[in-house]
């Protein structure tokens, strides 16, 4: 499994080189023009009680230990970090957040706990008791949970929580919800780690559970992530074939799953674990180290792919997540602590940490409601975007 842990690197000579910038850079108040990053339908389901502290008061929470060594502040220039409920003792690793709309966000931790923004503070609202990864909502306000061993559940207003058999053991991975129509009143998409898509339009069995349809777009292959546009649903991953292998994009039509060309020469050791797609035309794709953007070339819909370059060297080596609300406002987090933003012309780094410092935690997902409403979440850690200018 490649996606889901994103080990942190803590060489003592970079820490050195950064904190020795840093101090530069908060001299002048200027973000940095150079560096080096370190890394290249039964019944519901009861909570778990837990025992909860503020993160600020947590031991194992390294961003409020950063906050109290001066590192980290509450707000920068352009995020706030909201505190999270750490279970005394533990730690809280988010690893997908989705907002249905400004004062309103779930977010999904590796310990099996569902969490939601009330627009004032984070609460756990279910323990799952099994590693969860994904969470979506679809258009009948059901919320969505996807997760380890094959794992699915359906909460209806954050209280009563149905498993859903899936059918299969794989970890899945991620799940959206396509556009509806005649021939699909339901349109949800699932991708699992080794290979597989599980799509629900509708159908149920006779314990009036979602009836799934079970497709692999190739043979060979691991899927990472899936994202629905329109009526559209595209995955990403890669071919493990040893003389064939190599990163992979599918997009579903009515024949089956399409390949879609992407850059040549890429390796075959290479993988594409996140794509964000706005429409047919408009794509991002998160490789192993670097972040690839496809446009239109041409008027047959063919793409035209290129690679983005941070402004600052090595701040995207690690990437993690990628979303937007359209072609010019998207949105890409780093493992590596950096959130950096697309404006239509150039990618631009945004101040997670105070002085431009790198964020120590990893940060695993990126979503929101809108261009105003974004959220990046990860290890530890939860960052609103900051549109009042509050320090």
């Amino acid at each position: 499994m490649i996606m889901k842990r994103l080990p942190r690197q803590r060489a003592m000579g970079a820490v050195l080189v950064l904190l020795a910038f840093a101090a530069c850079s908060s001299a002048n108040g200027e973000a940095p023009s150079a560096l080096d990053d370190a890394g290249d339908g039964g019944a519901g389901v009861d909570a778990a009680p837990l025992e909860l502290v503020d993160a600020a008061a947590s031991d194992a929470s390294d961003a409020a230990a950063e906050a109290d060594a001066g590192g980290v502040a509450k707000c920068t220039a352009d995020w706030c970090e909201t505190p999270l409920p750490i279970p005394d003792g533990g730690t809280l690793s988010l690893m997908d957040v989705w907002a249905p709309a400004p004062n309103d966000a779930w977010a999904v931790s590796e310990q099996g706990l569902v969490l939601r923004w009330n627009g004032a503070q984070w609460t756990v609202v279910w323990d799952a008791q099994t590693p969860l990864y994904g969470i979506r909502g679809d258009h009948e306000g059901a919320i969505w949970v996807v997760g380890a061993a094959g794992a699915i559940f359906r909460g209806h207003a954050g209280a009563t929580w149905t498993p859903i058999p899936s059918g299969t053991t794989t970890d899945l991975m991620e799940i959206c919800e396509a556009s509806r129509d005649a021939e699909r009143p339901r349109n949800v998409a699932i991708v699992g780690e080794a290979g597989i898509v599980l799509r629900w339009t509708g159908a149920v069995g006779e314990d009036g559970n979602p009836s799934w349809e079970t497709s692999n777009p190739a043979v060979d292959h691991e899927l990472f992530s899936v994202s629905c546009a329109g009526a559209d649903v595209w995955v990403a991953g890669r071919a493990t074939d040893w003389f064939e292998g190599g990163p992979r994009i599918y997009r579903e039509s009515a024949e089956g799953w399409l390949a879609q060309p992407t850059i040549a020469n890429a390796s075959r050791n290479d993988s594409y674990s996140k794509i964000w797609a706005f429409d047919r035309q408009n794509l991002w794709v998160r490789g192993r180290g670097n972040i690839l953007r496809a446009t239109p070339a041409g008027d047959r819909g063919a793409l035209g792919w290129a690679e983005e370059h941070a402004p600052v060297a090595g701040a995207m080596k690690r990437p993690s997540s990628i979303w937007g609300t359209g072609p010019n406002d998207v949105w890409i987090a780093s493992s590596r602590g950096r959130v950096h933003h697309w404006d239509g012309s150039s990618l631009k780094i945004t101040a997670t940490a105070k002085g431009w410092d790198v964020l120590p935690n990893n940060l695993r997902a990126v979503s929101g409601s809108g261009p105003d409403d974004v959220w990046v979440v990860g290890d530890g850690i939860a960052l609103h975007r900051n549109v009042n200018g509050q320090d």
